[in-house]
């Protein structure tokens, strides 16, 4: 509890509920119903009573019509609140280009309530506002804001409307005292407060998940008794290159050509390289060291030594990419492999399928012979 947690959530919901409403104007009609001039309505944040006193001018002339809005309480919903969760992760875009992530915690659902209360002159007016989010609020409507620190990340927050409206009529007038017609109501905000975030982790780029069936919700004291292994199935995502199938597993000698790449994680494409299984093919190889920061990734996927980078590639979609590849100088087979920020895959391992009684022909590589 010793750590800095406002993050604005409050000021932001309240800004998203007032422009839901902001906007409204009312309409003077003259006795042919011709609308004579529109008329702005003041929105103002502030207890009632204050509205009253402040917008007062020495003249004692009160500019209506208004709309005060106010925070009456807030609350936990208990509706709303799961067991305790390692809350998600954040991409941070300020670690200049190191893969880290924030890990925002699991926040506290709220309700906020507001009540709103509407000052007119006239009925004419005060019908006029109604209409303006009495139809838009049954029985929700949502509002959309972002908190700071989780860029891209839309929250939406249902605000559900009390349903009522009361209304108050002047039954003592004096000379001093202006005609003013009051509707009061009330709004509840479906919101969050965040706790502070977590110290920054390295990007999550491979999840492993069981799915169990079962017949309940499971509990704790039951858990196990719940969990049959002989059902248990298995799911895993991935973000390495996944390349399963390509357009073409032969080519010729001293021919140039392109191969249609078709698989997963493919957009984020950092680098290609091919590895041929003899180094006259496209001539000396470079050494490739993709996560000399990263200890756990660089021990899945160390140092490649002899392979040729490619720069002749268009990665077209998450699942297509276009490789140009130069003319090989000798027969034999080259492999293809596809690196990103997750790791790397070669076409000959990703091809293989275990569930498949015949293979494809290039889980060996593009085999070239002679023209």
């Amino acid at each position: 509890m010793q750590n800095y947690t406002y993050h604005w959530e409050v000021r932001d919901l309240l800004t998203q509920f007032l422009q839901a409403f902001d906007g409204a104007i009312v309409k003077r009609y003259d006795n042919n119903g011709k609308v004579g001039n529109n008329v702005a309505v003041r929105y103002v944040y502030a207890p009632k009573q204050r509205v009253l006193f402040d917008l007062i001018d020495k003249a004692q002339n009160f500019t209506l019509p208004a709309v005060a809005f106010w925070i009456s309480n807030i609350s936990r919903d208990q509706n709303r609140v799961f067991n305790k969760i390692y809350g998600q992760f954040n991409l941070n875009p300020n670690t200049g280009g190191v893969s880290t992530s924030n890990q925002n915690l699991q926040p506290v659902p709220v309700n906020i309530e507001v009540n709103v209360s509407i000052m007119t002159r006239f009925q004419n007016d005060m019908d006029q506002i109604l209409s303006n989010f009495v139809p838009y609020s049954d029985p929700y409507f949502v509002i959309s804001w972002q908190r700071e620190g989780m860029t891209g990340i839309e929250i939406r927050s249902d605000v559900l409307w009390n349903g009522t409206l009361n209304m108050t009529y002047p039954t003592d007038q004096n000379a001093s005292q202006p005609t003013r017609v009051t509707c009061d109501t009330s709004f509840t905000i479906k919101g969050w407060l965040f706790k502070a975030d977590a110290n920054t982790k390295g990007r999550i780029f491979k999840i492993d998940t069981n799915f169990n069936p079962v017949s309940a919700v499971p509990l704790l004291e039951n858990y196990e008794s719940l969990v049959n292994p002989e059902y248990t199935e298995s799911f895993v995502v991935s973000a390495v290159p996944q390349l399963p199938y390509v357009s073409r597993w032969i080519t010729h000698q001293g021919l140039s050509g392109n191969i249609g790449i078709h698989g997963n994680m493919l957009s984020h494409t950092n680098s290609v390289f091919l590895s041929a299984n003899t180094h006259t093919m496209f001539g000396n190889g470079t050494t490739f060291t993709p996560f000399v920061s990263t200890d756990m990734l660089s021990l899945s996927y160390p140092t490649l030594t002899g392979v040729v980078p490619i720069t002749d590639y268009i990665p077209l979609n998450d699942n297509f990419i276009s490789l140009n590849y130069p003319a090989p100088s000798a027969t034999g087979y080259f492999d293809i492999i596809i690196a990103n920020d997750a790791g790397y895959t070669f076409l000959s391992n990703s091809a293989y399928n275990i569930h498949y009684s015949t293979q494809y022909p290039y889980i060996s590589g593009i085999q070239v012979v002679n023209t």
